[in-house]
């Protein structure tokens, strides 16, 4: 949305836009804090490994981890505006978002 590609330009915050349909999840390691003591030096492991299974988990139900900041992790899930209200289309992805945050709490 660069206004133009010669440098110093500035973004052209009134131009159009896209609507997008989400949902969104929020996923925080519990107790992160009283982990991070315990395991010092350890704990980027143990985050690493925390965001490998829930990347795997939501990538696998057709989402995607949009951000991650220490023990929090943004989630996302792009619906289809052409299939919403419709039963037989619409992909489960309301489902899927469900089901990947549950799985992940197990």
């Amino acid at each position: 949305n660069m206004s133009s590609d010669e440098p110093g330009s500035a973004i052209n915050l009134l131009g159009n836009g896209t609507k997008i349909l989400s949902i969104f999840g929020f996923c925080d390691v519990r107790n992160f804090t009283d982990t991070t003591e315990c395991l010092q030096e350890e704990v980027m492991l143990f985050v690493n490994r925390i965001a490998h299974i829930l990347h795997s988990i939501v990538v696998q139900c057709d989402g995607a981890a949009n951000k991650n900041i220490g023990d929090a992790f943004l989630l996302t899930w792009k619906l289809n505006p052409k299939t919403i209200g419709s039963c037989e289309e619409h992909g489960f992805a309301g489902d899927k978002a469900l089901y990947s945050l549950l799985k992940t709490m197990v």
